[in-house]
């Protein structure tokens, strides 16, 4: 809403054909409803209105509300499910097509070694990325984790488990790169797009709901966020991270039995 007129877009106020002002704004967006209570608090004080009855008003910021805080777990849950992709499926896929897979038939290596070995390896990374976005936005942004750090990092734990397990089951088939970033990308995209990394996954519909909370980003946010800014227990994710957890097993027994070296 713009009080000098409605040519930003439609949003205004104007005088109105009986004197009274005629306030213009988009009812859809939250930010033009308090706009539109300040400007009508504003007139009126202007008009002359004398309050009924005083209040007191005692403001404070609640922690973790900024949306800053609301970014950075979210950031990390992509982070994880990038690297944990990624990090998994290029690898197998490339040394499928290079046919590296097929000299390990001569090994006396189970399937089971050789994806496990690609997950742990993902994990020397693990602490590094974290540590990069959690300590940029501690330092520059004062961003605290004000639950357990060993909650937060068995959920940072779990999460890159569930994701290179999903890197595995997508990577376990293919033949090419090609191949390989294609089924990246479409089992990343309804993530990407669902999931809350930049903003609150409970915006969607509810009719979408029940799809949108069962993805694993989207556990891994929820249980980050609410360690992070509400100091949740581990008892207090236990379903967030139960979903992750269910998705990380299911993921990489069904990569170990569709697997093959060539």
């Amino acid at each position: 809403m713009h009080p000098r007129g409605a040519g930003r877009g439609g949003r205004g106020v104007t005088p109105g054909t009986s004197g009274r002002p005629v306030l213009t704004f988009d009812p859809s967006r939250a930010e033009t409803r308090l706009a539109q209570l300040a400007t009508v608090e504003a007139l009126e004080r202007a008009a002359g209105r004398r309050d009924v009855v005083g209040v007191t008003l005692d403001t404070r910021v609640r922690a973790g509300s900024r949306y800053i805080d609301f970014l950075i777990p979210g950031l990390i849950g992509l982070n994880l499910l990038g690297t944990g992709m990624w990090g998994i499926g290029f690898p197998i896929a490339t040394a499928r097509q290079q046919k590296l897979l097929k000299r390990m038939l001569a090994t006396p290596m189970r399937r089971s070694d050789y994806l496990l070995s690609h997950m742990l390896a993902r994990l020397v990374w693990l602490a590094m990325e974290v540590a990069a976005v959690l300590g940029f936005g501690m330092l520059v942004f004062g961003v605290q984790v004000r639950g357990s750090w060993l909650a937060f990092a068995l959920v940072c734990l779990l999460g890159a488990f569930s994701f290179s397990a999903l890197g595995l089951l997508v990577a376990s088939r293919a033949r090419t790169i090609e191949a390989v970033s294609g089924l990246m990308n479409v089992t990343m995209l309804p993530m990407w797009l669902l999931s809350g990394s930049f903003f609150s996954a409970d915006r969607f519909p509810s009719y979408m709901q029940w799809f949108v909370q069962a993805l694993p980003l989207t556990a891994v946010n929820n249980a980050l966020r609410a360690i992070t800014n509400e100091g949740a227990g581990l008892v207090a994710v236990s379903v967030p991270i139960g979903i992750v957890v269910a998705w990380g097993v299911a993921s990489f027994f069904a990569a170990l039995a569709i697997f093959r070296w060539e």
